[in-house]
């Protein structure tokens, strides 16, 4: 009896160990294919428009702006890196795509792009050599947050009267938070749209909150902006540094809807006021139980 009690100890010692040995492949594995952010790169912001990676933004004294060319509305088709077989980014995340252009000072990286309205027969190959950008360092990795995770509770600083708030101030509504700045082309339509949802949603009047957060260097810029387009409709905030970081924000326009206990329920929503409605029904299934 003794005997058969110790082949079964031993049976799960085993188990255990062949257990640990698993999991310690699966997270060795899934580290190994985790994206892997460097503070270098050639000085782009990218944006997603349908299957398409496409450049939103040349930053100002980057490999890219020496170079010039490349240009805003460009689309990436691949990524090298240095005499490496391309990596087609099509199907590919953001983030995934980020993660591929950026690495160690000094490295090249070698894009495969289609100038702004041409067609695919029309693809070259640019190479870049990456350097040191403190713009990088400004943002977060691109890897949005996921639906079900409680919003981190940002800084906003109140651009009509300079006064402090947190994300935490509006529990119990629904909060649409979109990030913008001055200098992104596509952000000015987006903006301009997020002024009509009030109008053309009066049922959300007192319980959703409709946050445009301005991501530019100087709140002054952001100020004149809101000012000369009249775009009223919304309430507008600055965030700096911590907030873009803790929001995993490296483009804008971004945007989040979270709902009344904080948590996101949805990152870039092609249908951002489906999404709201749909949240409210939710309120309102729950109030009347």
């Amino acid at each position: 009896m003794n005997g058969c009690t110790n082949e079964i100890k031993i049976e799960i010692k085993i188990m255990k160990i062949l257990t640990y040995l698993a999991l310690l492949s699966w997270l060795t594995a899934s580290a190994a294919e985790a994206p892997v952010y460097e503070t270098a790169g050639i000085g782009i912001a990218l944006g997603v428009e349908g299957q398409n990676i496409v450049v939103k933004r040349i930053l100002p004294d980057s490999p890219a702006a020496a170079q010039k060319d490349l240009h805003e509305g460009d689309r990436i088709m691949a990524v090298a890196q240095a005499k490496e077989l391309p990596v087609r980014v099509q199907g590919r995340t953001l983030a995934q795509t980020v993660a591929l252009i950026r690495g160690p000072k000094g490295t090249t990286v070698r894009l495969t792009i289609v100038p702004y309205g041409e067609d695919d027969s029309r693809a070259r190959v640019i190479s870049f050599t990456r350097d040191e950008l403190k713009a990088l360092a400004h943002w977060g990795d691109g890897v949005l947050l996921t639906n079900g995770v409680k919003a981190p509770n940002i800084e906003m600083n109140v651009l009509a009267n300079g006064k402090s708030e947190r994300l935490s101030d509006y529990a119990s509504k629904i909060v649409v938070l979109k990030f913008w700045a001055t200098w992104c082309g596509p952000c000015q339509a987006v903006m301009a749209d997020f002024q009509s949802y009030a109008g053309k949603h009066p049922d959300w009047n007192g319980r959703v909150v409709l946050i445009a957060a301005s991501v530019d260097d100087d709140k002054d810029v952001a100020i004149k902006r809101l000012q000369a387009k009249g775009w009223d409709q919304t309430h507008n905030v600055w965030v700096g540094t911590d907030a873009i970081k803790s929001c995993h924000i490296n483009g804008v326009p971004t945007a989040y809807v979270i709902n009344r206990k904080g948590k996101i329920v949805a990152a870039d929503p092609v249908d951002l006021p489906g999404i709201v409605n749909h949240e409210l029904l939710k309120t309102q299934d729950a109030d009347t139980k």
